[in-house]
Formats: C-alpha cells, structure tokens, sequence
C-alpha cells in the first residue's frame, strides 16, 4: 500500500461531495424509482456504481488519458443511454396509466435493463472521465499506485457512491405508495417521465 490515509481522507470527501451533488443521473434514478419502485431504482444505481468502479481503475492505471483521446467512444454510449432514457420517458409519458395497491406495483421490466440504463449512462458521462482523470493526479502519486490501493480506493468509493444513488431512489419510491387514483398516476408518470426525458437531453448536450 502506496498511499497515505490523509491523502485517501481528501480525495473521499472530494468523491462524496461530488456523489451527493444531484444531476441528471441522480434525477434519472428518483425519476425510475418513483415510476417502477425501489428495486429498479437499485439496479440503474448498481449498474452507474460498476461504471464507477471501471473509471476508477482506469484512472488509476493511466488510462483515463486514453478515455480522453479515444472521446468518440464516450459520445458514443452517451447517446446511447441518453436516447434510452429518452425513450423511457415517453413510454411513461404517453402510457396508460396504472393504479399502485400496497400489494401490486407497476411492472418495471427486467432488472438488468435498469441496471444497462445506468451503466451506459455513467459509461456515457465524459465528466465523470474527467473528473477522475484530474483528481486522482491532485491526490495520490499515480505511477506508485499499484492494486492493492486500487481495491482499497474502490472499497470507499463504491459504497458511498451506491448509498448516495440509494437514498434518493428510496426517497423517491415512497412517493409512489402515496397514488391510489389514475389520475394520480398519471401525473406522477408525466412528472417522472419528463424528468427522464429531460436528463436524458441533458446528459446527451453534456
């Protein structure tokens, strides 16, 4: 183990400043979690939280610089997953309406199209690409850096990441046990709907 703890100490609270801040992935998963439940506000979490866990390593192993010159490949999956969402959106959008009971929730679909929505859209984030690229030099020495303080690094990061993502999808899915009418479903899916609608436009102007 290469770094220092103070070192470890600043860069998290860096991370955790950042995490915590919302943004359109942030809005994308309140948006899900209120239109499909908590579960699949999970899975878009724990599919942007891998995402996480490969920018990490690619910036600790210098490879964020070949993120940077290889940009079309980003472009690439964020139009990708902002056209997803866009999509998503409007299906809730221009959908029928279903009522919620305590016992039956609304279908969200597969667990693992959340869980693709959310890695290609962190995939697809040229800011989080930047973002380790610039911090990781400002905090630790990179060409000491070896494995054991990558596992060690994304053993912090990855769960305060996920319990960021977490608490606003468990805050946001409780709404949707408040609905009892279609009527209220209706604008609670044109609310989430163009939330999602409009992460995704921006996340594909970012």
């Amino acid at each position: 183990m290469t770094i220092e703890f103070t070192q470890l100490a600043l860069f998290l609270l860096a991370f955790f400043v950042m995490v915590v801040t919302p943004g359109p992935f942030v809005a994308a998963i309140a948006a899900r979690s209120a239109a499909h439940g908590f579960r699949s506000g999970f899975a878009m979490a724990a599919g942007g939280s891998v995402a996480e866990i490969m920018f990490v390593t690619l910036a600790i192993f210098g490879l964020a610089t070949l993120a940077e010159t290889h940009a079309w490949t980003l472009e690439i999956l964020k139009y990708i997953g902002a056209a997803w969402l866009l999509w998503i959106g409007w299906k809730l959008v221009s959908g029928k309406a279903e009522t919620f009971s305590d016992k039956v929730t609304a279908d969200p679909g597969p667990a693992w199209q959340s869980f693709l929505t959310g890695l290609l859209l962190n995939l697809g984030n040229p800011k989080a690409a930047l973002f380790y690229a610039a911090i990781f030099p400002g905090f630790f020495d990179i060409t000491r850096i070896g494995w054991i303080d990558a596992v060690i690094i994304i053993a912090f990061t990855l769960p305060l990441g996920l319990a960021s993502d977490l608490a606003y999808a468990g805050a946001a899915s409780r709404v949707r046990h408040l609905l009892r009418s279609p009527r209220a479903v209706t604008r609670l899916n044109r609310v989430t709907g163009g939330v999602m609608m409009g992460a995704g436009v921006a996340i594909a102007g970012g």
